[in-house]
């Protein structure tokens, strides 16, 4: 299968990292309000900042809100560079996750008159597990004029998200510590819905079916479906020198259609599948993946099979099993 990050249900145990005091961020994000070191025991803060981060002493806590300037260059993005949504009720499925400025898998959905259990996976700029739940608490909230058709309860280590009424709207998480926010995601489309399987909403990692289409018929021809594992039908031969072009058409479980190509983030994507015979055909995913199509090119007389993708920026959420595919000599 092709890497794809953490759409598969996944438990991780809890590294003692401690708070975040303990790994000498919490400054980074603090409160600012102080322009002038507050502390006159004589140290040196311009060195204490830069070499030590323990913090064992009161002191040395309460001076680095004075130093944003020492640190900024080490946490341009903030000090989580991992951060995943977690579905309790389901073997804590990834639900959502943070990929540099924006989510992946969203919108987050939420059933209506029921509520999600949350946790959350963090990881520092170390790449050092978050604990959370003692020091380091899970909150979250709606965005500033975004529908408030959601309620939170908090729990330390999760929380409950209620659907108030359908609709969508827009909510951040927040890490939370001594009262203080040291980590707020960016915004995250939510959807209150009546859906009776909410628990991955629109992920897009749950495909239900998908039609491959002869693009050089007109209209375009089914010539294959995959359905619960496996297909039916076949692909168009292609002749060597020669190419096919192919479309394709996903479904989720809600029967709804997976829109690709044109402005849509995600495409049709095909490859060859692991230990099937190479040189007979050729794709190239720079030249050959065109959104809503693909094109395979014969290279010579055989068999060999492909996988197809659907493929969001750099990696496969979803693939087929291998089909065969047929080049034949003119």
């Amino acid at each position: 299968m092709t890497d794809k990050p953490r759409l598969a249900s996944r438990r991780r145990l809890l590294a003692t990292t401690g708070t975040f005091a303990a790994l000498g961020i919490a400054g980074c994000l603090g409160d600012e309000e102080s322009g002038e070191s507050e502390s006159d025991d004589g140290h040196d803060d311009d060195h204490d900042h830069d070499d030590d981060h323990d913090h064992d002493d009161d002191h040395d806590h309460d001076d680095d809100h004075d130093h944003d300037d020492d640190h900024d260059h080490d946490h341009d993005d903030g000090p989580v560079s991992e951060f995943e949504v977690l579905d309790r009720d389901h073997d804590e499925d990834v639900l959502v996750y943070v990929h540099g400025d924006h989510w992946h898998d969203d919108p987050l959905v939420v059933p209506h008159d029921d509520n999600l259990s949350l946790g959350a996976y963090a990881e520092d700029d170390h790449g050092d597990e978050i604990e959370l739940g003692d020091g380091v608490e899970l909150e979250a909230a709606v965005v500033d004029g975004a529908n408030e058709i959601v309620e939170f309860d908090f729990h330390g280590d999760h929380i409950h998200v209620h659907g108030e009424e359908d609709g969508f709207t827009d909510i951040v998480f927040k890490l939370v510590e001594d009262g203080d926010v040291i980590y707020e995601t960016p915004e995250l489309e939510t959807e209150v819905s009546d859906h009776d399987d909410h628990d991955h909403g629109h992920d897009h990692g749950d495909v239900e079916e998908l039609k491959i289409l002869d693009r050089s018929e007109d209209p375009h021809e089914e010539v294959a479906e995959y359905h619960d594992g496996h297909w039916h039908g076949e692909l168009p031969h292609v002749h060597v020198d020669d190419n096919v072009s192919l479309g394709g058409e996903f479904y989720d479980d809600h029967g709804d259609e997976i829109h690709v190509g044109g402005s849509e983030e995600y495409e049709l994507a095909v490859t060859l599948a692991d230990g099937a015979e190479e040189g007979i055909v050729e794709i190239d995913p720079d030249e050959h993946w065109h959104g809503d199509h693909v094109h395979i090119y014969g290279e010579s007389e055989g068999e060999t099979e492909v996988i197809f993708q659907l493929w969001h920026d750099d990696h496969a959420d979803w693939e087929t099993e291998p089909i065969t595919i047929d080049v034949e000599d003119h």
